[in-house]
């Protein structure tokens, strides 16, 4: 899941071009894990030029919709893609560098979106053992690493971070040998999504499903009785993929989750 990629174009809305020449348009491979603030100095340094005074933050739309730059890229993606990226691909996106939807949108910046994941990190640690404290630890050259790690994708830097979390969230779980929730969130739409505390397993120690987080945290949708089919069956996707419902919730967690410590499901197809 760490190396996921997606290759986009950036273009330059038209509006905002200002010189007699348009800009040529900007390739890169996006990570999934990342969140775009962390990886758009390069695209911005490509467009300045042939743009006005830039007098406002730098925002993002992919088929005249806004892009959110709190969701991490992976999970934009499949909201606003779905399946369809062998349609869809290479990610063509509009950069606008004026008339910010400030009404709409969060300033976007490399420090916002670095305090966002690691304010996420505490909360998932929090979930995890009752304690955000194996986050709040974290020394300021830890802190860096995680910055780069999701900027660069390297997650030999990241693993680092990782293991130095997890002890302190192994410490304080103590003799339990497994988290006390399973950090996840469901997303329905960029603006639609839902964050309970699910547990990993029952009292007799079974391994609850992904089946049992969606019943959970999407009743109306999911938690339904046999003799009631909802009307079309909705697409759940995990890191771009589809995911049997009957994965195990800590499983599925461990392998997918983000490096905010969250494990994010798009679930598609719902009104």
């Amino acid at each position: 899941a760490w190396r996921g990629e997606i290759p986009a174009v950036f273009s330059l809305a038209p509006q905002d071009i200002t010189t007699l020449q348009s800009p040529p348009d900007y390739h890169v491979c996006l990570p999934r894990q990342a969140w775009l603030p962390l990886v758009m100095e390069r695209v911005e340094a490509h467009f300045l030029p042939f743009g006005p005074p830039l007098a406002c933050p730098m925002w993002v739309e992919y088929d005249s919709c806004l892009m959110r730059w709190q969701i991490p890229i992976g999970v934009l993606f499949d909201l606003l893609v779905g399946e369809q990226d062998r349609v869809v691909l290479p990610w063509r996106l509009t950069v606008h560098l004026q008339s910010f939807p400030s009404e709409l949108l969060l300033h976007p910046s490399p420090s916002a979106a670095e305090s966002l994941v690691l304010n996420a990190l505490k909360e998932s640690c929090f979930l995890c053992c009752g304690s955000a404290l194996p986050a709040m630890t974290l020394s300021a050259e830890a802190q860096q690493h995680l910055r780069e790690s999701v900027a660069t994708s390297s997650y030999d830097k990241f693993r680092v971070v990782h293991e130095q979390v997890w002890r302190g969230i192994t410490s304080q779980l103590g003799n339990a040998s497994n988290p006390r929730a399973i950090p996840i969130r469901v997303y329905t739409g960029q603006t639609s999504w839902r964050q309970l505390p699910v547990h990993p397993a029952n009292a007799e120690g079974t391994m609850f499903q992904l089946a049992y987080a969606l019943e959970t945290l999407l009743p109306r949708i999911f938690a339904r009785s046999k003799d009631e089919p909802p009307p079309s069956e909705p697409v759940v996707l995990v890191q771009g993929v589809r995911v049997p419902l009957s994965t195990p919730i800590l499983w599925l967690h461990h392998w997918c989750c983000h490096p905010d410590g969250f494990l994010y499901v798009c679930v598609l197809g719902v009104d």
